[in-house]
């Protein structure tokens, strides 16, 4: 598993009416999320909510290494799942360096990648997730989409 250092400095970029630019960092992109079965978006707040969800995402492994160090509560996880898949060739990646806050909304905008259509794949159950970093910031709403702009998850915070 791929995990990137978390910068401790960074400050959000906005303006007085709360819309603000900030840093996401990428945790830990896998195929494999463990018991992350469902399709969800989920802001995760709190160490002992971190180190839980971590151990979840990373059941399937015997040996996981512990979950990265995030300064909360200066920061939080955002959690996108993409949910059981039964075939291979699904994933999710961060596809900006920056998610953006506006209207009480934070949107990420990520490469949601699904096979083609119509081409065979292997018959393999998948369950893509992707555990990122950003500061703390004011939203009551997460939104997650492609680059195409194209809406794939929403939740609350």
């Amino acid at each position: 598993m791929a995990l990137t250092a978390v910068a401790g400095c960074a400050q959000p970029v906005g303006n007085a009416a709360g819309d603000a630019t900030l840093p996401i960092a990428a945790l830990s992109s896998q195929g494999q999320c463990g018991t992350l079965n469902r399709p969800a978006v989920r802001w995760i707040a709190h160490s002992g909510e971190w180190r839980d969800l971590y151990a979840r995402a990373n059941s399937q492994w015997m040996d996981s290494p512990p979950p990265p160090v995030v300064d909360f509560p200066r920061a939080g996880v955002l959690l996108i799942a993409m949910g059981q898949r039964s075939t291979a060739g699904y994933g999710l990646a961060l596809a900006d360096d920056v998610a953006a806050v506006r209207d009480g909304i934070l949107t990420v905008r990520v490469d949601w990648r699904e096979p083609p259509p119509g081409r065979r794949q292997a018959q393999v159950m998948t369950s893509p997730c992707l555990l990122a970093t950003v500061p703390a910031a004011d939203f009551t709403r997460i939104q997650v989409v492609d680059r195409e702009g194209q809406v794939r998850l929403e939740g609350e915070r």
